[in-house]
């Protein structure tokens, strides 16, 4: 006869899957109240600040943080079909909140990509013509791939956008960063003090390293790094900073399967932030100022 489960055995093994649920879901709001927020709320209606990738994830979320704060953006990104659409998303939202007030911050739209020399110099020529200062420039987009990417010049993506491109764009712009005393901030993660090395050898070759990490990625923070605290010591006032873990779609390149989710949506849900929550929230500074 077939097994059937009686009450004395199924009512343990309930309370133990709510017990478990239970102790997740206080866990994760310990966390939540646990994590840093800036509450601080005054204006920057006088001051301009560039994001590079601007549209999604971290840059999306900061841009609105500022934009509802008065300040007028300049959002760097390579789509601008995509950069049209993040300002009528951010709008929209304001406008539901605000009960249909306008709003003050300004939003514009340049077309910056990173892994194109050419478009990293016409980025920066515009921006030097069209806006006579800029407060703070965020070096925020980047990437991780699985499969080999390049860029127009020929370099691996990791080190050609997340390092080359933003290099270029920071020696392109120097002197009025210099003279203006612009807050340059940095988007790194720590992933480079777990494994990562500046392979002198292989800069800017699509290389298999043999490990589960994605070491390019890592050198490429390194690299952020290093040229950060280079230019800090030339006078320059740069930051950087690890937003920590968050749930963005960042990894959108990675094409997760099905059963990625099933095991780390938990684990997400738990433990990462949404790019929402990372707003100004809880920003570990390393390097730079801090």
């Amino acid at each position: 006869m077939p097994f059937i489960p009686s009450e004395a055995t199924l009512l343990p093994a309930a309370y133990t899957v709510a017990g478990f649920a239970g102790s997740i879901a206080l866990l994760r709001l310990y966390k939540l109240r646990k994590w840093g927020r800036v509450r601080s709320t005054f204006s920057l209606r006088d001051k301009t600040f560039v994001i590079t990738g601007a549209n999604t994830g971290l840059g999306y979320e900061t841009t609105k943080a500022l934009v509802r704060r008065e300040a007028t953006v300049i959002m760097a990104c390579r789509n601008m079909a995509k950069a049209q659409a993040a300002i009528e998303k951010i709008r929209q939202e304001e406008q539901e909140e605000r009960k249909g007030s306008k709003i003050s911050g300004t939003l514009i739209p340049m077309q910056l990509d990173l892994a194109s020399f050419q478009s990293v110099r016409q980025f920066a020529g515009e921006l030097q013509r069209t806006v006579p200062r800029f407060d703070c420039l965020v070096n925020n987009a980047g990437l991780a791939v699985r499969e080999p990417e390049f860029t127009r010049e020929g370099y691996e993506v990791h080190y050609g956008v997340n390092h080359l491109g933003q290099f270029l764009l920071v020696e392109l712009l120097k002197e009025r960063l210099l003279e203006q005393g612009t807050r340059v901030v940095v988007v790194s993660s720590r992933m480079h003090e777990i494994e990562a090395e500046i392979d002198f050898k292989n800069l800017g070759r699509w290389v298999e390293y043999g490990s589960r990490l994605n070491r390019l990625y890592n050198n490429s923070k390194l690299m952020n790094f290093y040229y950060a605290r280079e230019l800090y010591k030339r006078g320059y006032n740069v930051h950087v900073l690890c937003p920590g873990l968050c749930h963005t779609d960042f990894f959108r390149h990675y094409e997760p399967k099905w059963y990625h989710y099933l095991l780390f949506s938990p684990i997400v849900w738990l433990m990462l932030r949404s790019a929402e929550q990372v707003r100004g929230e809880g920003i570990s500074q390393f390097g730079g100022q801090s």
